[in-house]
């Protein structure tokens, strides 16, 4: 059996709210597309964080707001990471010219709930 992988992708997204202020959720934003969802499977994505809310705005489906939470979440098992700041860590990878690494991620014990937030940990 394989080692489960984690996909951590940075759009800049972050970075530019760090450095205009939030925006409305109206606004559009990049992400990964649901179309992305095969190759998750293909290559053993267990899990995907980004640096935006990992659907993008607005959804190109008239009746599902979230199609990459809808289909990672049910279908998949992909647990999501939404809205990392990924800035520090690009920074650590590129001067190391690596970008593999060990991450820890140490969720809240919460009830009834489908998320929590998290700190993540990259050791290399």
């Amino acid at each position: 059996m394989s080692k489960p992988v984690i996909l951590l992708v940075r759009t800049g997204n972050y970075r530019k709210i760090l450095e205009q202020g939030p925006v409305p959720n109206t606004v559009p934003m990049t992400a990964c597309q649901v179309a992305c969802t095969p190759w998750f499977k293909d290559r053993g994505i267990a899990m995907l964080g980004t640096d935006t809310s990992n659907d993008v705005r607005p959804s190109h489906y008239a009746n599902i707001a979230t199609p990459l939470h809808t289909v990672s979440l049910v279908a998949l098992g992909l647990w999501l990471i939404d809205n990392a700041n990924l800035e520090q860590l690009a920074a650590a990878c590129h001067q190391r010219q690596r970008y593999t690494f060990m991450l820890c991620l140490g969720p809240l014990r919460l009830r009834r709930v489908t998320g929590s937030p998290v700190n993540p940990i990259a050791l290399f």
